[in-house]
């Protein structure tokens, strides 16, 4: 009997049933063969407390004792020994699990689990290539696995004839590794059967294929991720495993980019391939030949334990096992070897430690790229604490009002730096909402009544949210996860007179762009959305994750026009500094930030499923100058191929979007598949003003489409400047903020067809129906002030209010809406708090209702921080 859609709790079992057969020795060895911490007793550097420490030789020429695998000459005539040997340890491996290797299985097993069923929408959705470029793919696939091959195969010849015995053993075991993790892969493709991408519209049943044609898991990243892992641990220089990790990720990645194997069947063929390698360099290196590896295993690794016992008042009593604490991060660890998850754009902490640099506390802060880490927001209260206590620089109220906030920001991140590993439960939440009258749920052309709610529910009627976030760290790894149960009111059917009007607004090419279709009425609903879900890892103040993730590219509090939390966040791959980088050969000048990424857009139809890309880079130049450039496109999609050839045009050719030449094969029209995609930029600033610089900070954002940045032509950009009063004269206590924003133009009248949408992707800038950037919309203004006044950190009362007009040349007789709010947020205690929104809001927009309409909304949410950790 097939089976086409195996349960979700099948799709974790078929996952961890290989892993399990070979995770268990690769980690277990690891944990017994790496030497202790510095600050950690010898005792507790062992996954197996009373296991015997190895007895290394005191002088080079004596071999280790009571260490096998350094006393073990690796010859070829013992490889089939070894084989027999690795065998037995790899299927007998799941008889020794620990609750401990909990921490890397489960989540490779449910990343594979996610995979396994997103694998058809992937293969059918995501992946648009031709058969010639998938032949290109394939051919690269082979040759990498033949290079990666290659290299250990030459060496080993190369020793041969010269004295060369690391280069000897080299050879040998990244052999030995191949034949052993291919032997694992194609016990895997005969028990789980498993179709390829090709066959059956890619649905992938397990049980289904025969042997030969079995995909399940994926022989090339198999034997290119064995073959890199023993040449890495070999030569573990950073320049080595760049080469031989980027050349095996580039045959995964290939693999499924051909459409010869699914994700997970790359995801869960790396990982054998990888943990394979790794045991085999473990379990067989000659320690003795590079005096910088770890210590070898002693000789009773992998035997039954027997109870210690010692003699008390002439009875024999067991040994009392050892307490071993929590293995904690010192002043003495870089902090840049910790992983660190981001605080959520939503914190209290950000208003908090924007307030204290507008006041001089934190010096060159970078507010640009967010969200920050826990790890930053740390360094820059440490920055703030040091600022704070030099008495002879800051007034008696300066000092004081920073110190109200400094308390609250140093109870949050007096953990950090963190254990090396904890689980923690970071926040569970609730939140009612409503909104009394006709709402506004559609800033892409008409208006949007709640701004910046991370594209949660918004329509007419009762809303609520149940929500719970979660982080881990491990070393440089990190994983956060939140998750959130979210009732909708639904949403009733577009008229005909809208959807006519919205074809007429959003069709830039009448006789060639799509029929845009009227969305149908959705009753009230329920559902279950991840609001960010990502994990990564931790380097030389950088990080690179992967998963949905919150981006935040600009100085603004109304929104930044890239990027902001006005949208749903997006799946993407990034690779951000964490933190400030002192600029490379003159380090005084000032510091840098950068962001990559590379990620999908949702909700889009036409066309549907683009991609996006950009590159941000952020200066400081002393303690009161930031500029940041940024550049950014949509492209690929439905009718745009995912190629190398597309990606390049996108990123390096000049052609503006429209204007390809038939000469290339292109149109120019909606659907082209040579149009190199929608490229965009801004540039932004934050200034702290002279004499006033714990005072006053100026700052702007602007935007440009098809420009090369906004200052190259600023009369053709959308500005949004704003102004930040950090205290107010007299009320020390408070502060006030001052924001406008324009995407009419400033030199005339652009309409709505200028900024924000493109003749290929008629949704623009938007996210599941909402705006990526600033919810201002297209061809409108708006102006927005609040003042807040400040109990500490956490307790906050604002009001605000914001006007803003759409164009005559956009919406027939444009538009005009009016709100005022009032926002409050409450420590109830240090782990309760309470925040409490109201507005009411005012519109007249003809072409969308007719007459002047109202509404009163609101909402309360209550969340408990309960700072429940689980570490090790």
């Amino acid at each position: 009997m097939l089976v086409a859609h195996p349960k979700p709790g099948r799709y974790f079992r078929l996952a961890a049933l290989l892993l399990l057969s070979i995770g268990r020795s690769c980690f277990a060895q690891d944990a017994a063969s790496e030497p202790p911490a510095a600050n950690v007793p010898a005792d507790s550097s062992s996954s197996l407390p009373d296991a015997p420490e190895p007895q290394v030789a005191g002088n080079p020429g004596s071999k280790p004792t009571g260490a096998k695998a350094a006393s073990e000459d690796i010859t070829f005539a013992g490889t089939p020994r070894r084989l027999l040997a690795d065998q037995k340890a790899i299927w007998t491996s799941p008889l020794h699990l620990r609750p401990s290797d909990a921490i890397w299985l489960a989540p490779l097993a449910a990343t594979t689990g996610v995979l396994i069923g997103s694998d058809q929408h992937t293969m059918t959705s995501l992946i648009n290539i031709n058969a010639n470029d998938r032949s290109k793919f394939n051919t690269f696939s082979n040759a990498g696995v033949a290079a990666l091959g290659a290299l250990p195969a030459s060496m080993y010849l190369w020793s041969l004839f010269n004295d060369a015995p690391q280069a000897h053993e080299t050879g040998l075991l990244a052999g030995e590794a191949l034949a052993d993790s291919l032997a694992v892969s194609e016990v895997g493709k005969f028990v789980f059967l498993r179709d390829r991408p090709l066959v059956n519209n890619a649905k992938g049943d397990f049980f289904s294929s025969s042997p030969s044609a079995a995909g399940f898991p994926s022989n090339h990243a198999t034997a290119a991720w064995a073959l890199a892992s023993v040449v890495g641990d070999e030569y573990p220089g950073w320049i080595t495993r760049t080469a031989v990790y980027g050349l095996a990720a580039g045959v995964s990645v290939s693999r499924v980019l051909a459409e010869q194997h699914f994700p997970s069947d790359v995801l869960i063929g790396s990982a054998t391939g990888w943990l394979i390698g790794h045991y085999v360099y473990r379990a067989h290196h000659n320690f003795s030949l590079n005096p910088f590896n770890s210590k070898p295993l002693p000789d009773d690794f992998g035997k039954p334990r027997t109870q210690k016992t010692q003699q008390t008042n002439g009875a024999t009593q067991p040994v009392p096992v050892a307490h071993h604490p929590p293995r904690l991060f010192t002043e003495d660890d870089d902090p840049d070897t910790i992983g660190s998850t981001n605080v959520p754009m939503d914190s209290w902490v950000y208003p908090a430690l924007e307030r204290l640099a507008a006041m001089g506390f934190i010096p060159g802060q970078s507010s640009s790229i967010r969200p920050w880490t826990r790890q930053e927001c740390l360094r820059q209260l440490k920055l703030a604490e040091d600022q704070v206590d030099i008495d002879q620089y800051n007034s008696a109220g300066l000092v004081s009002e920073a110190r109200r906030l400094v308390a609250d920001l140093h109870t949050e991140f007096e953990t950090e730096p963190n254990y090396y590993e904890s689980l923690s439960i970071e926040s569970v939440y609730g939140r009612y909402g409503t909104i009394a009258g006709p709402a506004l749920a559609d800033s892409f052309h008409f208006g949007q009544t709640w701004w910046n709610d991370f594209g949660r529910p918004l329509g007419r009627g009762s809303s609520a949210i149940l929500g719970y976030s979660v982080r881990a760290h491990h070393g440089r790894l990190f994983f956060y996860d939140r998750q959130e149960l979210q009732h909708s009111p639904g949403n009733p059917a577009e008229s005909p007179a809208i959807n006519q009007l919205i074809n007429v607004l959003d069709r830039i090419s009448p006789d060639s762009d799509p029929v845009i279709q009227p969305i149908a009425e959705r009753a009230a609903y329920n559902r279950q959305r991840p609001i960010e879900l990502y994990g990564g890892v931790a380097f030389a103040g950088n990080e690179l994750s992967f998963g949905k993730q919150e981006l935040y590219w600009g100085p603004t509090t109304m929104g930044p026009l890239a990027f902001s939390s006005n949208a749903e966040p997006t799946y993407s791959l990034r690779l951000v500094s964490t933190r400030p980088h002192p600029f490379p050969l003159v380090p005084s000048l000032g510091t840098y930030r950068f962001d990559v990424v590379l990620g999908k857009l949702s909700g889009h139809s036409y066309p549907a499923r683009p991609w996006y890309n950009g590159q941000k880079v952020d200066f400081n130049f002393g303690d009161n100058l930031e500029i940041s450039f940024t550049r950014w496109s949509i492209f690929w999609g439905v009718g745009h191929p995912i190629t190398p050839h597309s990606f390049k045009a996108n990123i390096f050719s000049f052609n503006s979007t429209g204007n390809i030449t038939t000469g290339n094969g292109g149109s120019g029209g909606y659907g082209d598949r040579e149009d190199p995609g929608d490229r965009k930029s801004n540039f932004d600033f934050t200034y702290r003003l002279p004499f006033l610089r714990r005072l006053v900070t100026l700052y702007a954002d602007a935007y440009s489409d098809d420009d090369p940045s906004p200052i190259a032509a600023p009369r053709r950009a959308v500005w949004n400047p704003g102004i930040y009063f950090a205290r107010l004269p007299f009320l020390p206590h408070m502060d006030l903020r001052v924001e406008a924003v324009s995407s009419e133009g400033l030199a005339h009248d652009y309409g709505g067809t200028h900024f924000f949408i493109n003749n290929q992707y008629l949704d623009g800038n938007t996210n599941k129906g909402f705006l990526l950037g600033n919810a201002v919309g297209r061809d409108a203004r708006a102006i927005e002030a609040r003042s807040g006044y400040w109990f500490s950190a956490r307790t906050r009362v604002e009001a605000g209010y914001r006007q803003s007009w759409g164009g005559n040349l956009f919406l027939p007789n444009g538009g005009r809406i009016t709100d005022g709010f009032v926002n409050g947020s409450f420590a109830i205690n240090r782990h309760w708090q309470a925040q409490i929104f109201t507005q009411y809001e005012r519109f007249l927009i003809p072409s969308y209702m007719s007459g002047s309409q109202h509404n009163t909304s609101g909402w309360l949410q209550i969340a408990w921080t309960p700072e429940l950790h689980l570490h090790r």
